[in-house]
């Protein structure tokens, strides 16, 4: 990878690759992730993983990096998504990885999410490495920080009762058993632990209920011990963020502002990680959430935005791109009918900044070729550079399912040189059209309707442009309109609007079959 001058100016991912190479002597630097695999996976599950990759991106120019993403599919089944089946009620409060797969193609209901989440950041050029969080009970990867845990309680939940309104009891435990008999994670109490034997002592409480989101969650009333080890417990959330960074060896992990509130889980996390695991926290990157139209992105609102919805739009390097530009603690407001034409255009000019830095300064250099050269990873060509109203007015006019070689002559028409990218845009500007670009209703006065027809059956007979603009003359004069209503006509019929491209040359590269259907079609339907 061709490494852009970063003098006076640094780009965020190359600010913290600095940052980690001076202050995390690691012998590679590890960039954690992690998601709640509860759902459908949205832009929004994978913006950590995405931003993540620039940071390694920029670390692996200089040092070993690895990208990790966690599945927490040992989190507690909380609350079922509005579009799924019903019938999820009955797994309440177990690990979510318990839940079988409702549509019958994947082991579990998480690995169905994880699969698709897991192809959805492929899309993009990211593949992190991939850890399951079951998984990684099941093997024992937890089973040194988990014996530290139950140790060090004490220590812990002294660390935690500073941020708590309601302290922890004297009983409380930092994991949380999976019971033996109905499978919960949410309803068990551990009453006593053997730290020779690492096994516990628990309940599975029948008659306390736990709320989850207005959901009530009841025990089955089981009485066992097992083992805490070994993938039969799992850490509580913020005992479980700080362990992993250990065994991980993490040194940086970008997470949502949220966990940057005054007394949340960083600032639990970062004291017991120095405290109880003697371990340095990681490098924090804090961003900001995306929001749709000005509002949170909801199941319940209907606006939640995925990874392939994106991409109708735009190139996966051009996503890339968007989610790297700006400030992080910005939200960034998705609303896609503005954002696609902008990011199209920006996205032509950062390629031509990276392509020919001599024509810009170095804080565009930094701000747009690094933001595009971390985008693409490995730019070896120049694109094409055509404005998005520009592409978006020639496939609008383009015959159905010719629009790329519509296009195509129209831009060399323009002396403007074709490379492999058009088609691709072509492809995603027609869907932006199909979404977003509504076709005027037209009408037509009976003197108009008349001379489509005369000129629809006098078409047939021309052979060239020249002739073309003298049947329309012809049939603009038999019935009385003025050559311009005539243009004027012929467009509303042609495209839905009152201009369009030179007739001639339109008629001739579509051909004269194609053009009478749609003027029969038009006059015949309004």
């Amino acid at each position: 990878m061709k490494i852009v001058e970063q003098k006076e100016y640094e780009f965020w991912p190359d600010k913290i690759a600095d940052g980690l190479i001076r202050d995390w002597k690691a012998k590679k630097q590890v960039i954690n992730t992690g998601t709640s695999m509860s759902g459908e996976p949205h832009i929004g599950s994978a913006n950590d993983v995405i931003r993540g990759d620039a940071i390694r991106l920029a670390l692996q120019e200089k040092v070993p990096a690895e990208l990790i993403w966690i599945s927490d599919n040992l989190d507690p089944f909380r609350s079922v998504p509005a579009d799924m089946p019903k019938e999820l009620e009955d797994y309440l409060g177990m690990p979510a990885s318990s839940i079988p797969d409702f549509w019958k193609c994947h082991k579990s209901f998480t690995e169905h999410f994880e699969s698709k989440f897991i192809e959805q950041l492929k899309s993009v050029f990211v593949n992190p490495t991939v850890m399951l969080g079951s998984e990684m009970y099941k093997k024992g990867m937890y089973n040194d920080v988990i014996k530290i845990a139950m140790q060090k309680k004490d220590e812990i939940a002294e660390i935690l009762n500073q941020f708590r309104e309601h302290k922890l009891s004297d009983d409380w435990y930092p994991v949380d058993i999976i019971c033996e008999k109905c499978k919960k994670i949410s309803t068990t109490r551990i009453f006593a632990y053997d730290p020779k034997t690492a096994k516990a002592k628990y309940v599975c409480r029948k008659d306390e209920i736990i709320l989850h989101r207005k959901n009530p969650v009841a025990g089955c009333g089981h009485e066992g011990e097992v083992s805490i080890l070994d993938g039969n417990s799992k850490l509580t959330w913020r005992v479980e963020w700080a362990a992993r960074w250990v065994f991980l060896e993490s040194t940086c992990e970008p997470f949502g502002k949220e966990h940057a509130a005054a007394g949340g889980s960083w600032d639990t996390g970062k004291e017991i990680a120095e405290k109880i695991f003697n371990y340095k926290p990681p490098y924090p990157v804090e961003y900001e959430h995306f929001l749709v139209n000005g509002e949170k992105m909801s199941k319940s609102k209907g606006n939640v935005i995925t990874v392939p919805d994106m991409l109708k739009f735009m190139t996966p390097a051009m996503l890339r791109y968007w989610m790297f530009q700006g400030r992080l603690t910005i939200a960034k407001n998705i609303v896609i009918e503005k954002l696609v034409p902008n990011l199209f255009d920006e996205f032509n000019r950062a390629e031509e900044v990276y392509f020919h830095p001599e024509k810009f300064d170095k804080k565009e250099q930094t701000n747009l070729a690094r933001a595009y050269q971390l985008s693409v990873i490995n730019p070896e060509k120049e694109g094409m550079h055509v404005e998005f109203d520009m592409l978006k007015g020639l496939v609008s006019v383009a015959p159905e399912g010719k629009e790329l070689e519509f296009v195509a002559n129209e831009l060399e028409k323009k002396d403007l040189k074709i490379v492999d990218d058009l088609e691709e845009k072509v492809k995603l500007v027609k869907n932006y059209i199909q979404s977003f670009e509504k076709k005027a209703a037209v009408e037509f006065s009976d003197k108009e309707r008349e001379a489509l027809k005369e000129f629809a059956v006098k078409l047939a007979e021309v052979k060239t442009e020249d002739d073309v603009q003298n049947v329309l003359k012809e049939a603009a004069n038999d019935t009385g309109l003025s050559t311009r209503e005539m243009f004027k006509a012929i467009y509303k019929a042609l495209f839905s609007k009152e201009t369009g491209p030179r007739l001639g040359q339109y008629v001739m590269q579509v051909g004269m079959k194609e053009t009478i259907n749609k003027l029969n079609q038009s006059t015949d339907t309004n």
